[in-house]
């Protein structure tokens, strides 16, 4: 007994099936389904292209650019305060972050201004207990009015390391931060939590 295929809807029976267990192929059904999957996958890849792991990635790899670039011909012989350097700093990025005055160990270098994430920014190279580091501070774009876009979470710390060089990265009061270094990952790390939050 040969199976037969049914295709009439009036007489279509309940054991009719294909090889591949489908009651019946319907062409137009299946274009819906793949046009419908490829929609997903597409929406799901630009999703996951615009992820704040991409963003955070791109910033680490500019400010360690920045680090290994070292400091301008054209610094100070003298270095600034470090009342001057916020003053300066704050000038150039828009972004209010306090410098420890009364920490000897702390010892600003240059502060200049940057192009950091295709924003206007600031960095600062300083000295902290003879280990050489490097502020880098740019506003964050705002795409929905007057709500910011943040890579993570506001008071979160993305820390990391690459190619030799430490890093912290955090967000807050509308600026993207990041401190880098070739000190240890940990170090940075607590340096940023004691000095600039």
């Amino acid at each position: 007994m040969g199976s037969a295929t049914n295709r009439n809807p009036a007489r279509r029976l309940d054991d009719a099936s294909s090889l591949a267990g489908l009651q019946e192929f319907r062409p137009r059904l299946t274009i819906v389904v793949v046009i419908l999957t490829l929609m997903v996958a597409v929406v799901g890849w630009r999703i996951a292209r615009d992820t704040g792991a991409r963003r955070v990635d791109v910033l680490a790899r500019e400010a360690i650019g920045l680090f290994d670039a070292g400091p301008s011909t054209t610094a100070a012989a003298a270095p600034p305060d470090a009342a001057e350097a916020q003053g300066r700093f704050r000038d150039l990025s828009g972004v209010p972050i306090g410098f420890p005055r009364d920490d000897v160990d702390f010892v600003p270098v240059e502060v200049r201004g940057e192009t950091f994430a295709k924003r206007p920014g600031a960095s600062l190279r300083f000295r902290y207990a003879g280990k050489g580091y490097l502020l880098v501070a740019s506003a964050r774009d705002r795409l929905l009015g007057a709500s910011p876009v943040a890579a993570f979470p506001e008071g979160s710390f993305v820390s990391g390391e690459r190619n030799g060089r430490s890093f912290v990265l955090w967000e807050r009061e509308g600026a993207s931060c990041i401190v880098v270094s070739d000190a240890d990952v940990t170090q940075v790390f607590d340096l940023v939590r004691r000095l600039f939050t």
